[in-house]
């Protein structure tokens, strides 16, 4: 085909559930200047064509460099955009994007997320992929690119069962069935994948037509062939998800402190990672007309839902996105840590309907398949059978968030062969304040408690140890004061090598799979891994103990914020 133009060209694709007017999947952006908007047809179908010019007087960034340059620099912009929308066929209406701005005009609420991802699911070639984006869905909400310029296959780009989700694949594509394929004789095409599909498509309306309705029938095809089918296992629910409303029924019945429909948790939000270890207390803005709520440090999901249980159910869900939580460095909910963030982001939910599990976390839903979470509860099982050998004394809890160090001092240090690094903190390079374990074994096994009463808390358990694993890996200082605070506790035990066995140890419940939310098994499988690369294996252990008594919630003064 050298030499010759092609019949096709490339396009940004969208789609779009129909049975709206077309005209309603757009929306006109500021400064355009519309040469052309109106109904057509294109072949056999339903059209609307808007085009025209976006003009940008001057760019919000022009003053700057005028003044630092002193040069009267004309930096306006004009670009051309048009959309095509065609309705293909009862189920669905394609939009044809050509400009920068294009994309902008489209109704990103309507949008059938994931309707590129699904194509290059079905038509990449699993052996060449190119670049992948994820998001990981534990608490630390981290995103990544990986790129490959040869290809690759999966296996390369280090993603974990039902632990991230794709956003986004580059690869060369077999498009069979569309024009470019035969008129390049079957060549392999360089497509990019996500919410939009950026491929070649028909010049002529009756190829341009066919190539849409082929797009849509591939993506509406089974991929159970497809060795790229389980990047589809674990997606963002969209805000026109048909079950959308379904979930949101069921989490406000769970707000009420009614778990029929699935468990419910608290989840701290990234926003605060950094300080709610410091946190002696936290407080909310006026929840459901009552009054603000004064939490203790170490407060649990059935306080927030005791307050919800006095709100009706259709008034839950926006109650919780107006009502404002925030840690406090003082005990009485007054010297705020941090600004105050909607509740929503500190509610974990999950639930199941059908073969699917929903996870509500840091204020969004995810779709998880029943495979995805099959694999990951096989896994886990089979980890947390690993028990160790080392016997614990009663944790008998008590109130206040000293109480872990109290437990590792007064009960855990007394035992033979046990020391308590509880709140001494190491120093490196790289880590300021490095909490190298809880405790250390006869055996010189790391120990890291914690009593979790609420989802984040053994996400902190997770980083507590990897953050100590790898630094005893790649920082000399590490190593070192662990030795010497192992000698300094105890003259007649000297630390010779880096220790090669991890406990994590749980008072106030054991290890069980199904008490672990869904996202939170990933973090500890990951966190196997990278303990096993390490040479470091992971044992658990259930420490024997006794609940404290329930605590009462009480209303606190309001600190100021708005709801």
């Amino acid at each position: 085909m050298t030499g010759k133009a092609l019949p096709t060209g490339p396009a940004a694709l969208y789609r779009f559930p129909a049975g709206l007017p077309l005209t309603d999947y757009l929306k006109l952006a500021d400064g355009a200047e519309v040469e052309f908007d109106g109904a057509m047809e294109i072949a056999d179908a339903p059209a609307h064509v808007l085009a025209g010019m976006r003009i940008v007087d001057e760019a919000k960034w022009a003053r700057h460099p005028r003044r630092v340059t002193g040069l009267e620099l004309a930096l306006s912009a004009m670009t051309p955009f048009t959309v095509v929308l065609t309705q293909i066929d009862e189920n669905w209406v394609m939009a044809a994007c050509w400009g920068a701005s294009a994309r902008h005009l489209l109704d990103d609420v309507l949008l059938d997320e994931g309707f590129g991802l699904r194509f290059g699911i079905r038509r990449l070639d699993p052996a060449k992929l190119r670049t992948l984006n994820s998001n990981s869905l534990d608490t630390s909400s981290r995103s990544k690119q990986t790129s490959f310029p040869q290809g690759h296959s999966l296996s390369g780009f280090g993603l974990e069962p039902a632990g991230e989700v794709v956003t986004r694949l580059t690869g060369p594509a077999n498009l069979e069935g569309l024009t470019y394929h035969a008129a390049t004789d079957g060549r392999a095409l360089q497509i990019r994948c996500g919410n939009s599909l950026h491929i070649q498509v028909g010049r002529s309306p009756e190829e341009f037509v066919a190539d849409l309705r082929v797009i849509s029938r591939i993506v509406d095809s089974s991929d159970e062939d497809s060795p790229l089918r389980f990047l589809n296992e674990v997606r963002p629910v969209g805000s026109n998800h048909p079950l959308k409303a379904e979930l949101e029924a069921r989490f406000a019945v769970a707000l009420g402190g009614d778990e029929r429909f699935g468990s419910i948790g608290i989840c701290w939000p990234a926003a605060v990672h950094g300080v709610v270890e410091g946190a002696d207390s936290f407080i909310t803005t006026s929840v459901g007309g009552l009054g603000p709520l004064l939490l203790n440090a170490d407060f649990g999901v059935e306080e927030i839902t005791a307050r919800f249980a006095h709100i009706t159910e259709g008034a839950r869900l926006a109650e919780l996105e107006a009502a404002r939580l925030v840690p406090c460095e003082d005990d009485q909910g007054q010297e705020e840590l941090c600004r105050p963030i909607s509740m929503f982001k500190w509610i974990a939910f999950e639930t199941s309907i059908g073969d699917k599990t929903f996870c509500l976390q840091q204020g969004r839903w995810y779709e998880l398949s029943k495979d995805s979470i099959d694999r990951v509860n096989e896994q886990l099982a089979e980890l947390i059978a690993n028990k160790s050998s080392l016997l614990f004394p009663v944790w008998e809890r008590q109130k206040g968030k000293d109480d872990e160090h109290r437990y590792c001092e007064d009960e855990l240090a007394k035992q033979p062969g046990f020391l308590c690094l509880d709140q001494d903190f190491a120093k490196t390079p790289m880590h300021p304040k490095l909490e190298l374990a809880d405790g250390i074994g006869p055996d010189d096994e790391l120990i890291h408690i914690k009593w979790p009463s609420r989802a984040a808390e053994l996400g902190h358990l997770f980083n507590q140890a990897q953050a100590s694993a790898w630094s005893q890996r790649l920082e000399p200082e590490a190593l070192q004061q662990l030795r010497e605070k192992v000698k300094a506790l105890d003259s007649t035990r000297t630390l010779t090598d880096r220790p090669r066995t991890v406990v994590l140890a749980l008072g106030g419940r054991p290890w069980e799979v199904k008490k672990i939310f869904p996202l939170t098994r990933v973090s500890l499988l990951r966190l196997n891994q990278e303990l096993t690369y390490l040479g470091i294996k992971l044992e658990f252990a259930d420490i024997p103990s006794v609940a404290k008594p329930k605590s009462t919630t009480v209303a606190g003064p309001s600190n100021g914020q708005a709801a």
